[in-house]
């Protein structure tokens, strides 16, 4: 299932929507990316200054990757609409 993410905030919801389909909680992403369940709140809550590595690690944990791709020419709300 892929999600288009466009900002911090989709990009956190994104990961819990993922994390909650594998039955984890934050304390279980956490530990296995081996970071803290509070950044794991922080980044699922589109903090906007968490660093680069700490995402990743994530995605790597949810067995998850990364795709960069041009933008689509949608406007920001049909973005919304579909979170």
């Amino acid at each position: 299932m892929s999600q288009l993410v466009r900002s911090p905030k989709q990009l956190g919801a994104a990961l819990r929507r993922f994390r909650r389909s594998r039955r984890m909680t934050q304390a279980d992403l956490a530990k296995d990316a081996g970071i803290r369940q509070g950044t794991v709140s922080q980044v699922e809550g589109g903090l906007e200054t968490v660093k680069l590595r700490t995402v990743m690690d994530i995605l790597r944990t949810l067995d998850l990757e990364l795709v960069v791709q041009p933008r689509t020419k949608g406007n920001s709300q049909d973005i919304e609409d579909i979170f």
